[in-house]
């Protein structure tokens, strides 16, 4: 995990909602992650609400942020790698008889 997200607050009780969306992210739970943010967005409409949050803890919103993306791009490309590997692949391999050689459709 990265070292600044977590040291930058620190862990009593209950975990931490941005450290619950980290794990979804690097577990590849992305739906998970979705529904966490959306959580977490909430939660930071709310406090704006009150009064200004922290400008740490905006901070530390935005590492996650752009971790979260780094990852998300990361795990596109890995799934893109597999499927064009599929494709290079079923290239080789004879078709079974009486089915096409589609591999998904969308």
């Amino acid at each position: 995990m990265a070292d600044g997200l977590r040291s930058a607050v620190p862990v009593v009780g209950p975990r931490l909602l941005e450290d619950r969306i980290q794990d979804a992210v690097a577990s590849g739970e992305f739906a998970k992650a979705r529904d966490l943010w959306a959580e977490l967005g909430d939660r930071l409409r709310s406090e704006m609400a009150e009064r200004p949050p922290p400008t740490a803890r905006l901070q530390q919103a935005r590492k996650l942020l752009a971790w979260c993306r780094i990852m998300a791009i990361t795990d596109r490309a890995r799934c893109q790698q597999k499927l064009n590997q599929l494709a290079v692949s079923s290239r080789y391999l004879p078709a079974p008889a009486g089915r096409s050689r589609c591999l998904a459709r969308f």
